[in-house]
């Protein structure tokens, strides 16, 4: 009984070690297959050519962006001085009708 046991204790200890070893073999392949492709990446080239025409096409939209944003800043603003300059008219009239009588305050 105590063979049976011995046994299948070294059974079990022999498949562990076969699967740690294939274990070790399949990270190392993956290992290399990953320093050959940072390998590869790191010796290709780098197309300069595309990111700087992808640089300037986003410094010309965001240009285009800022100026329609100030054209609207100005109409805004535009907006708020004619409407300030009528509420100054009114109360320029309210206070000229009060002062000779028309109407009272």
């Amino acid at each position: 009984m105590a063979s049976d046991i011995t046994g299948g204790v070294q059974a079990m200890e022999a498949e562990a070690a076969q699967v740690l070893e294939e274990a070790k073999a399949k990270a190392s392949d993956i290992v290399q297959k990953a320093r050959d492709e940072a390998r590869k990446m790191a010796s290709e080239e780098l197309p300069v050519e595309d990111v700087k025409s992808q640089a300037a096409t986003i410094v010309n939209e965001a240009k285009q962006k800022a100026e329609a944003g100030v054209a609207e800043a100005d109409k805004k603003a535009a907006d708020i001085k004619s409407a300030a300059a009528a509420k100054v008219d009114g109360y320029a009239d309210q206070i000229v009708s009060i002062v000779i009588g028309e109407k009272t305050a």
